[in-house]
């Protein structure tokens, strides 16, 4: 799949990767990986996910740290001394939503890949995404087979029926945390994604598919999550998650439709 060569080593002072040969002719990429209380897994995530993408594809690779109360902070700068990471750290938690948009806001190259660091998706998968870029602004990550709670499973399924009937869309998986977006494409988005706490994904979605940029969907795996539960859904407070979402919901409509709404 993958019919790049490789060459020098990286540079880790720029947090460039320049272990490729024809770096001329390859259009740049930025590697967005988030992090929060992953220690037991950091390590191995962000270096699977540079030895697999950034040894052949001239990347920056970006990992935003977001005031993990774990070892998650001093293992990351250790690895940052072995291998080229653009790391950006908050000494506050900012939150899912902030620490991402923050995160794409500092990327600078035509590509940016991004994907949640939790160790259910497969840095392989990624040239799933990269071959069908051409003639895309956006191309997102479909799980096939979703390995998470029941109660996250239907949630999702449920919240997707409304969003596409409600914004006219047809889309399987618009919060998946694992996409190849054009920088363009953020420029024109981000700072409108302000609305939806607990899907920021599927908010950046629906605001880039009604301003018409191209967007697919391609199968890709799903693992379970070996570092314990997701830390965005518990069970605990999937009422007030529900209550939110439904809010937001109802705002986001409210907001896009707004010019159509005052004609």
């Amino acid at each position: 799949m993958k019919d790049f060569g490789n060459g020098s080593e990286g540079n880790s002072n720029t947090g460039i990767s320049t272990n490729v040969t024809n770096q001329d002719t390859l259009p740049r990429l930025s590697i967005v990986l988030p992090a929060y209380n992953e220690a037991e897994t950091i390590r191995d995530v962000v270096t699977d996910f540079f030895n697999e993408i950034a040894t052949n594809v001239p990347s920056r690779l970006i990992v935003a740290e977001d005031g993990s109360v774990d070892q998650t902070p001093q293992i990351l700068s250790s690895l940052s001394r072995e291998i080229p990471i653009t790391l950006l750290s908050s000494r506050g938690r900012k939150g899912y939503a902030k620490g991402v948009s923050d995160a794409l806001r500092n990327c600078r190259e035509d590509w940016v890949f991004f994907s949640d660091s939790d160790g259910q998706y497969s840095p392989s998968d990624f040239w799933r995404l990269w071959e069908n870029r051409y003639g895309q602004d956006m191309v997102i990550g479909h799980k096939i087979s979703r390995n998470e709670g029941v109660h996250r499973t239907v949630l999702s399924k449920g919240f997707h029926k409304i969003f596409n009937n409600l914004f006219g869309l047809d889309f399987h998986d618009a919060d998946c945390g694992f996409r190849l977006i054009r920088r363009e494409v953020i420029q024109s988005v981000i700072d409108e994604v302000k609305i939806l706490e607990y899907s920021f994904w599927t908010e950046f979605t629906i605001r880039a598919s009604l301003k018409n940029f191209r967007i697919r969907e391609v199968p890709i795996g799903h693992a379970s999550r070996g570092n314990g539960n997701t830390r965005m859904y518990p069970p605990s407070k999937l009422p007030f998650i529900i209550f939110s979402q439904l809010w937001g919901i109802a705002n986001l409509y409210v907001d896009v439709r707004r010019p159509e709404l005052s004609v």
